[in-house]
């Protein structure tokens, strides 16, 4: 005696007789439309953009990138120097993400 897993294993494993229904489907569809390619370029440049700004805005004058990766390594994550370099990754972090997006 089959058990009912078995059996609907078997009634999935059969084919389906579509007489070409799938390519008739397919070829009634339109074509694709073309993507407009300036958007990539409007995201990253703007990303970017606002990342660096606001990387300029949380640091200070003076502010060094080793002093706040040495700040960051020792614990000390709010000082001006961590906060611009941290600013700094998520600024490349984001262009990265835009860039993988459209990949």
């Amino acid at each position: 005696m089959k058990t009912l897993e078995q059996l609907l294993l078997e009634d999935a494993q059969a084919p389906l007789a579509d007489d070409f229904f799938t390519a008739r489907v397919m070829g009634a569809l339109p074509p694709p439309k073309p993507r407009a390619s300036w958007w990539k370029a409007f995201l990253i440049l703007g990303s970017t953009a606002l990342g660096g700004l606001l990387a300029a805005l949380f640091a200070p004058s003076g502010t060094s990138a080793l002093q706040g990766v040495l700040d960051l390594s020792a614990s000390h994550y709010l000082t001006p120097s961590a906060l611009a370099v941290v600013a700094t990754a998520i600024t490349i972090a984001i262009a990265g993400a835009v860039l993988a997006a459209d990949e």
